[in-house]
């Protein structure tokens, strides 16, 4: 158990935006209470069991299921509905529970099982997020058979992949870049080539939408030049070059962080505005996601890695320093990161990256990890152990009493979070933040 002093503040509560819209992040009202938080530690990486076997092979097979699906489904149904499941493989844990509910006749679904809603076909943003959910727990066959059902949006004309296979016109430049970083993973993984050129072709098609002034636009035949489809492009970048040693593609991914810092930083808080137009870099949407904070020190480190430069790693700590601004923009009230969990888990993967990389990223070690507890232990659905909420404006009464007897806030019962909108049912739980939150749990675990 370990305490650490928080500061709370009137707590704004926001709902989760849909994809792909532009989003606003403002800062949070400033009334200050100082408390104390006591915090369950996630884990540390130490006490993890390696998996025995493939999380997808009792889903994907009728194969009997195996010592590891056994212990995690007793673990799952024995946990009280009235506390939180014991920390250890967490993110294992809620994998598992990803493939009970939103995996079935050979395809994943973007609706909760539980709800009986039928089936919706996620979106690509939906699918390379929880592409490396599934890297992350080490599942080849998992991987595999996700990147299947992917290739079902796979856009011959660009080589790329379209944000549905429902519509041919809309292909992403950040959903894909997402995706290229699972390709790179599952070429990792298991040597098939496939997956590497895909990887390539993906990073290719992004090199095609620079905008005339530099970045990357953010939808294909448009001219949003958006900061997250810009880092994550530098990111896939690195990561693939980690691979083929091709030194254009450190260039590339310089010339997007200089388009960055020249073009979209916001010179008081050195935080990343949303994006600009194409044509007149003087039109800046001034939002602020934590996504593209942590994509940008991913890529800063990796560059700082591959190039020496020490610029690169000057400017990843100025962001590590800016995102950890208890009165930045990241913050919401109760001084906790007031992103949903789609968004923030890129912040936690940026420090991962940065911790793994330089030494001098320690000093934001306890205050990550604070933000991981605060996760874990509150945005956990009490009633339904191992799944979450993206916020807990979009949670549930049970999810609000637990964490409003420390944090100040008010609530407003939903009842469309419910299935069927009916609050004696269970809570509706979606894909893409569960995904999201395997990943956090992921690096929790690691830091």
């Amino acid at each position: 158990m370990h305490g650490f002093g928080i500061l709370v503040l009137i707590l704004p509560l926001c709902l989760s935006a849909p994809a792909n819209v532009r989003t606003v992040v403002v800062t949070a009202p400033v009334e200050i209470v100082t408390v104390t938080q006591v915090g369950t530690q996630i884990y540390s990486a130490t006490s993890l069991e390696a998996p025995t076997s493939s999380l997808a092979e009792s889903f994907t097979s009728s194969a009997k299921t195996t010592s590891l699906e056994s212990s995690l489904s007793t673990s799952l149904s024995t946990s009280s509905s009235s506390s939180v499941p014991t920390p250890g493989n967490s993110y294992y844990n809620t994998m598992f529970k990803v493939w009970q509910r939103f995996w079935g006749d050979g395809k994943w679904n973007d609706n909760d099982s539980n709800c009986n809603d039928g089936y919706t076909l996620p979106v690509l943003w939906t699918m390379a997020v929880l592409g490396e959910a599934v890297v992350k727990t080490g599942d080849v066959s998992g991987v595999e058979v996700t990147l299947d059902r992917i290739m079902q949006y796979y856009d011959s004309a660009t080589k790329a992949f379209l944000a549905s296979p429902n519509d041919g016109v809309e292909v992403y430049s950040d959903d894909n870049a997402q995706l290229a970083w699972v390709f790179i993973d599952a070429f990792k993984m298991t040597g098939q080539q496939k997956y590497l050129d895909h990887a390539k072709d993906i990073v290719l098609y992004i090199q095609t939408q620079q905008g005339p002034n530099g970045g990357i636009i953010w939808k294909k035949d448009k001219n949003y030049i958006a900061s997250i489809s810009t880092v994550e492009a530098a990111l896939a970048a690195v990561r693939l070059y980690d691979i083929t040693r091709d030194n254009s593609l450190l260039e590339f991914a310089t010339d997007c962080m200089d388009f960055m810092f020249k073009n979209l930083q916001d010179p008081q808080d050195k935080l990343f505005f949303d994006g600009t137009d194409k044509n007149d870099l003087g039109q800046v949407d001034k939002g602020k996601l934590t996504y593209t904070i942590g994509c940008s020190i991913s890529t800063l480190v990796y560059l700082h890695k591959f190039r020496g430069d020490q610029d690169m790693l000057d400017k990843a700590l100025e962001l590590a320093l800016a995102a950890t601004n208890p009165g930045g923009a990241f913050y919401d009230g109760n001084g906790n990161w007031n992103n949903n969990l789609e968004y923030v888990h890129l912040l936690f993967a940026g420090f991962a990256d940065a911790f793994r990389l330089s030494d001098l990223f320690g000093q934001y070690r306890d205050e990550v990890v604070k933000q991981g507890n605060y996760i874990y232990q509150y945005l956990q659905d009490p009633k339904d152990p191992s799944l979450y909420f993206t916020l807990i404006a979009a949670s549930t009464r049970s999810t609000f009493d637990r964490y409003s007897k420390l944090f100040r806030g008010s609530f407003d019962d939903d009842d469309s979070v419910y299935c069927n909108n009916d609050p004696s049912q269970h809570a509706k739980k979606k894909l893409l933040v569960n995904a999201s939150a395997v990943q956090i749990l992921y690096f929790m675990a690691n830091y």
